[in-house]
């Protein structure tokens, strides 16, 4: 992997001790960038712990630099998926135009980890927030792109960045929302009139257009689809309004395109004359729930479909009566807002390991521990561990400061930190 400069410096005080959750009891700390050469298995690790598959990482990074090549868009993953640098490094070498960030915070970590363009896709409106932009707009190490929604956030930056003096304007993008939506001017209209007030601003500068879909539809069904197509042909119509109200010194950035839509994003915005810049976040890990069955690329051939990256193993601590099995691994160590994990199969003491998919369900998780229907023709033992995949990726990292990195022989090849 090729590091961003001051990058190494970034994660050096990251070290690997013997409370550091899901990882071997030491001795003495270990520095994290270490860790790949510590000679480490899977069984060294202590369960519950969350794993990432370094063939499944590389694999989905070339898919998606593969799918934005053939379409001719950028990316600007949204970094929120991991709040990992490591990750969001190999997203830059592969490729990507940026990183998104969720809001300020995740942006500070992200120029820290020597990410030098970064779009925030939210509103800022609040001091705080506007006082650190202003701050990196003056050192110019890290290119910064906002958006906004309404006249009063236009208010806000400008006086925020003029009272703390701003030497060049915040590139903005408009943002189209849609009615009962979350965020963006409610339509083109509305959009077209913010851009004029943009235009007119010394402390902004339009740079383009933005929205979601995300929130338009959860699913794949063509009632859905035609919804999401609706919405980003608005999207397209604003930005051409704007394209042909006002003169831009570079082409102007459009950008939508989450995990579950990308594709039509990609379908109903390219070809003009607009930088197309797409924000799927989840597609660098995947999972075995909600965008195993929602992704754009689900029926695509093996070579070109996106893989799970993330794995979750829980020990079983206690097989209390027949059909039921209780896993050491709970709502502290796994995502349950989009379903609950996955088993896949159990790897027992001896080392052998049998597919268990399908045939053992979670069906309730406590804080630490897992309830699991066991089919009947399937024996698990106390003792054994349980490899499960998860469902939604966002809310899967965040809750392990640092997750080891297999290879598909199991052996511990790096570590990545989280910065949650």
């Amino acid at each position: 992997m090729t590091l961003p400069p001051g990058s190494t410096a970034f994660l050096s005080g990251v070290l690997i001790e013997g409370t550091t959750k899901g990882l071997p009891d030491l001795a003495e700390p270990v520095r994290l960038d270490a860790v790949g050469g510590l000679g480490w298995t899977a069984d060294d690790l202590e369960p519950p712990n969350l794993v990432l598959r370094r063939s499944a990482l590389e694999h989905n990074l070339r898919v998606l630099a593969g799918f934005a090549a053939e379409r001719e868009v950028a990316l600007a993953p949204h970094g929120k998926v991991g709040m990992s640098p490591q990750l969001w490094w190999m997203q830059l070498e592969a490729g990507a135009w940026g990183i998104a960030a969720a809001d300020v915070r995740q942006a500070r970590v992200m120029r820290a980890a020597g990410v030098r363009r970064v779009l925030i896709a939210n509103g800022l409106a609040d001091p705080a927030s506007i006082r650190w932009v202003a701050g990196a707009l003056r050192d110019g190490e890290t290119e910064l792109v906002g958006q906004v929604d309404s006249e009063r956030a236009v208010e806000l930056l400008e006086e925020g960045l003029g009272q703390t003096g701003a030497d060049r304007p915040f590139p903005v993008l408009v943002e189209l929302g849609q009615p009962g939506g979350r965020t963006g001017c409610r339509d083109v209209a509305s959009g077209v009139a913010l851009a004029v007030r943009v235009a007119r601003s010394g402390n902004l500068r339009l740079a383009g257009v933005t929205g979601f879909e995300g929130t338009i539809a959860d699913d794949r069904s063509a009632a859905s689809l035609e919804r999401v197509r609706s919405y980003l042909d608005d999207l397209g119509t604003l930005a051409e309004a704007i394209a042909d109200e006002h003169r831009f010194d570079a082409p102007p950035i459009l950008s939508a395109g989450g995990s579950r839509f990308f594709d039509l994003a990609a379908e109903r915005l390219a070809g003009g004359n607009a930088r197309v810049v797409l924000r799927p976040g989840c597609y660098v890990t995947h999972d075995h729930g909600t965008y195993a069955s929602s992704s754009p690329l689900a029926n695509e051939p093996d070579d070109r479909r996106l893989r799970p990256a993330i794995e979750a193993w829980g020990a079983v601590l206690s097989t209390p009566e027949p059909g039921l099995a209780i896993l050491g691994l709970g709502r502290r160590d796994v995502p349950f807002d989009h379903g609950y994990p996955r088993p896949l199969c159990v790897r027992r003491r001896d080392g052998s390991e049998a597919s268990i998919e399908d045939l053992v369900l979670v069906t309730a998780l406590n804080d630490h521990h897992a309830f699991c229907r066991v089919d009947g023709g399937v024996e698990l033992a106390v003792g054994d561990v349980v490899r499960c995949g998860i469902s939604h990726p966002c809310t899967a990292l965040e809750k392990w400061q640092v997750v080891p990195v297999l290879d598909d022989e199991d052996r511990v090849v790096d570590a990545f930190a989280t910065f949650f």
